[in-house]
């Protein structure tokens, strides 16, 4: 049992919710309950209705905590507000580094299967090197390798305490949400909303705010989970990207792409992935659900027996049914 978790669980039964009026996406206004989770991370009670929209097939909660309360459910150990530093490693630099000659050909499979298995994408180096993580938590992961490239690195987190540890490792940093951000407009060579889109009330304007943030012809880095995949449809309410409450949105290919086209992008490529992590972790809440129990930690075996089949199906893109979508956009210049 994990009691953080479980105390934090108590914390989280009367929050204040709100009813979705309008669907984010189309503006429609009928919605069709799909399903009924609970909170896998927290072991909560309350069962969360994923709705979807009758007019243009997006997911989302409904009702869901308002913008006020949300915060009660991520606890103080959350794992984007875990500190983990990681320092750049040779194959970041062969991407990422300024200056870095374009890829040959046979260096292309190594590289896309290290991206794939990797959690963060690693962009290559574009314009001035200027790049905001959106939800960077304590940049431990993502703006400490960027950095270590050669990056202008700058971060955006709604927790004050996530952006104190940002800014105390000498990344420039403000508190804010994808939705206002705080950046000026056309500041930014590149834009990461990497697992943020879906824990937004609007992702619209999350959207939107990134296109403004971004100088014509930067680039969008965007990862979420994919609603279509192998494992939502296998694993279900106990498959990893539900995480409900904190995921508000669940998407397609279909419905992130419509997103994208409607905020002005355009989109360069759309493929999954399933990282090794996420197997043990469906597993894990499985077996919570049909027992009772509350396993809330993932061996390091397990992860290590998922790792040569997340790298082997990682050529292959996972045939388009992968646990994450990860996409790259360009504000047209």
């Amino acid at each position: 049992m994990d009691l953080a978790h479980t105390a934090a669980a108590e914390h989280t039964d009367d929050v204040a919710l709100e009813e979705v009026e309008r669907c984010d996406l189309c503006g429609g206004q009928r919605f069709t309950r799909r399903r009924r989770w609970t909170d896998q991370l927290l072991f909560g009670t309350q069962r969360w209705n994923l709705v979807e929209c009758d007019a243009c097939a997006l997911h989302f909660l409904d009702p869901r905590p308002t913008r006020a309360a949300i915060g009660a459910f991520y606890p103080a150990d959350y794992p984007a507000h875990t500190d983990a530093p990681v320092p750049p490693k040779r194959w970041h630099r062969r991407v990422a580094a300024q200056g870095a000659p374009p890829l040959r050909w046979w260096e292309r499979p190594w590289l896309q299967m290290r991206q794939d298995v990797s959690w963060y994408r690693i962009p290559r180096w574009h314009g001035e090197g200027r790049v905001l993580d959106v939800g960077c938590g304590n940049g431990g992961r993502y703006l400490d390798i960027l950095r270590g490239l050669g990056w202008a690195t700058h971060g955006v987190d709604p927790s004050p305490a996530a952006v104190a540890c940002v800014r105390a490792k000498g990344h420039d940093a403000l508190v804010g949400t994808a939705e206002e951000p705080g950046y000026p407009a056309a500041s930014m060579d590149i834009v990461t909303l990497w697992h943020c889109l879906e824990h937004t009330h609007s992702p619209r304007r999350a959207l939107e705010s990134a296109f403004r943030t971004l100088r014509p012809g930067g680039l969008l880095s965007l990862g979420v989970p994919n609603y279509r995949s192998l494992q939502a449809a296998v694993f279900r309410g106990c498959w990893s990207g539900c995480e409900v409450p904190r995921h508000l949105f669940q998407f397609s290919a279909r419905t992130l792409r419509r997103y994208l086209d409607e905020t002005g992008f355009r989109v360069l490529s759309v493929t999954t992935r399933t990282g090794a992590t996420s197997w043990p972790r469906a597993f894990r809440h499985l077996i919570n659900s049909v027992f009772g129990t509350r396993w809330a930690r993932d061996p390091k075996w397990a992860v290590e027996l998922f790792e040569p089949l997340a790298h082997a199906l990682s050529l292959v893109r996972y045939f388009g049914v992968g646990a994450e979508l990860r996409v790259m956009a360009e504000r047209p210049a």
